[in-house]
């Protein structure tokens, strides 16, 4: 199978947005869009579970640039060390600015064929 992915995002009231990622037969360079997203935010919390298939870890980078971990000025967050579940509560919240309202993400497993479930929580605005 090819690698496919689902992107949710929900408005749950105030300036308060969850974005929800589901991903299926993931490698380390497969790469979901976020779109829909104010064009600028804050990044609250992101959770991402390595659900099933042949990767044992993830290790999460978005940014507001396909490749996002490529160049530092593209990069929003990266994690630290990559391990099967990563869940960060960012203090402070990690802003963000794009033109189009749109956040690249990459969940990176160290093997392809991976199911990944991930988990953002944003606040519109600085």
């Amino acid at each position: 199978m090819a690698y496919a992915s689902s992107v949710s995002v929900t408005h749950i009231g105030g300036r308060d947005f969850k974005v929800t990622v589901s991903e299926s037969d993931c490698g380390p360079a497969d790469e979901a869009i976020i779109s829909g997203l104010p064009i600028k935010g804050l990044i609250v919390s992101q959770i991402v579970s390595l659900i099933s298939g042949a990767g044992t870890t993830v290790d999460p980078v978005i940014g507001i640039a396909t490749n996002p971990g490529a160049l530092a000025v593209t990069t929003v967050a990266s994690n630290d060390t990559a391990a099967a579940q990563v869940s960060k509560l960012a203090l402070p919240p990690i802003p963000f600015s794009t033109t189009d309202g749109k956040l690249h993400m990459r969940s990176q497993p160290d093997a392809g064929l991976s199911v990944i479930q991930t988990v953002y929580l944003i606040k519109a605005g600085w």
